[in-house]
């Protein structure tokens, strides 16, 4: 199992409720493989500080949608992140060499050990993270997280 060097995108929030997102090649769009269905994490981080983490096996712009429309009518709020400021940063990794039986499990294991990582560290849990689910993890996964979490742990805070 391993993550793939981070893709990284600008997210901005548009005055209607919805986003805009502009790739590293400046392009308005996101790029393959992330618009793929595959398993993901991914990092929201405003002024390099990490603010919530996240997994998803649909493409990116199918999970922003869902962020950006939920209103809590299915008990789902969306991002917090995104009633406060204008813009993010979206890092995502892709999850490869991993079966697909064992993909939910592993998601949500790097996800909850990047957060729990983060509290170590600041003494605090991410600013905008609203919901985590935490699973026995292995070696490997608590591995993964550190490498995502490093992306974040020495930008300056």
């Amino acid at each position: 199992m391993k993550l793939s060097n981070p893709y990284r995108y600008t997210v901005a929030v548009e005055e209607d409720g919805g986003y805009s997102v502009v790739n590293s090649e400046r392009g308005a769009t996101f790029l393959a493989p992330v618009t793929q269905r595959g398993p993901k994490i991914y990092v929201f981080s405003i002024n390099n500080r990490l603010v919530y983490v996240g997994q998803t096996v649909q493409g990116m712009s199918a999970r922003l949608r869902l962020g950006f429309q939920s209103d809590g009518t299915s008990g789902y709020y969306g991002y917090r992140w995104r009633r406060n400021h204008m813009n993010a940063e979206l890092f995502v990794w892709c999850l490869e060499d991993v079966k697909e039986e064992d993909e939910p499990l592993a998601l949500e294991c790097i996800e909850s050990e990047v957060v729990f990582e983060y509290r170590k560290h600041f003494n605090q849990w991410p600013k905008y993270q609203t919901e985590i689910h935490f699973y026995e993890s292995t070696p490997e996964h608590r591995t993964l997280a550190a490498s995502v979490f490093d992306l974040f742990s020495h930008a300056g805070f």
